[in-house]
């Protein structure tokens, strides 16, 4: 199958080589690489003319804004990169959003494009995804709803991606696109016997830190619209994870924040749909939790 790949970066120079790198020992390579450089002000820009040669990878360079905009930012680079290809769009048969911090499996592209092949209603797809600890020391799954897929490596059938009406423009895009999917019918998860890594982890961007991180997912709940005690589960258990009970503080202030501002949120439609499927996965937890403790 036919990839186009889009992939945002901003100061990722860190990270960046190690991406490109794992892209080019791929057994299956992109028909075509977009790499937006997001006004970087770190060596971004000097990294990328190193690998100018590859054939399959266009850089695309915007103006500094001199701000970072979580959510909406990255998808505005997307969208960047993508109107390079919308004229050509039927060329290709599956569209990815790619981060420029990622190390993963020489076969990735291979298996991402077999399971497309082998479920015609598969609309969205990604790799499991693991990151390291805040130093660095132990990788750990990121845990994600059932069906979901972690926004940093997306793949998506290209009659999905227009069906769902792209990419929202707001932080909680990479939430609401499969929720979308879902609605219409597609099948979406992420593949258990592929792995990635994420070799920045979330919340440790120095532009974003855990607070704002924080009151973002309040405020990606708030908008989504899903259940309110199904959040608090969320605001325990990513407290707990992040071992930091000023996480869930963040987020709480982030939901409620955005309800007394009375910002906009998802249709009806959605926020019913999305309340539902909530309580399929508490059912679907609780199962597999019960299963693991009677074996």
């Amino acid at each position: 199958m036919r990839i186009a790949i889009i992939t945002p970066v901003r100061n990722e120079a860190a990270h960046l080589e190690k991406t490109i790198e794992c892209m080019l020992h791929q057994d299956h390579f992109p028909n075509i690489w977009i790499i937006v450089n997001d006004g970087s002000t770190d060596d971004t820009e000097m990294l990328l003319q190193n690998y100018s040669y590859i054939n399959f990878i266009k850089v695309l360079t915007l103006k500094n804004r001199g701000f970072r905009q979580p959510g909406k930012g990255v998808i505005d680079s997307f969208y960047a990169g993508y109107n390079l290809i919308e004229d050509r769009i039927c060329d290709f048969d599956i569209i990815s959003k790619f981060d420029g911090d990622l190390s993963f499996q020489p076969d990735t592209l291979h298996e991402i494009s077999k399971a497309f092949k082998m479920d015609s209603k598969l609309g969205i797809i990604g790799p499991t995804l693991k990151e390291s600890s805040a130093d660095g020391k132990v990788l750990h799954k990121l845990l994600i709803p059932k069906g979901m897929v972690n926004g940093p490596m997306k793949f998506y059938r290209k009659e999905c991606f227009f069906e769902i009406g792209g990419l929202i423009r707001r932080a909680g895009w990479d939430g609401v696109d499969t929720v979308k999917a879902n609605m219409l019918g597609w099948n979406t998860g992420e593949l258990n016997y592929v792995m990635a890594i994420h070799l920045r982890p979330t919340g440790t961007n120095p532009a974003e830190g855990e607070k704002r991180a924080g009151i973002k997912y309040g405020d990606v709940s708030y908008f989504m619209g899903g259940s309110f005690w199904y959040f608090i589960l969320r605001v325990i258990g990513r407290s707990f994870e992040g071992k930091s009970w000023k996480i869930g503080w963040y987020m709480l202030i982030g939901y409620f924040y955005s309800m007394f501002k009375i910002r906009e949120r998802e249709t009806k439609e959605f926020r019913k749909y999305l309340k539902l499927q909530q309580i399929n996965n508490l059912i679907f937890y609780l199962k597999t939790f019960y299963s693991k403790f009677e074996s």
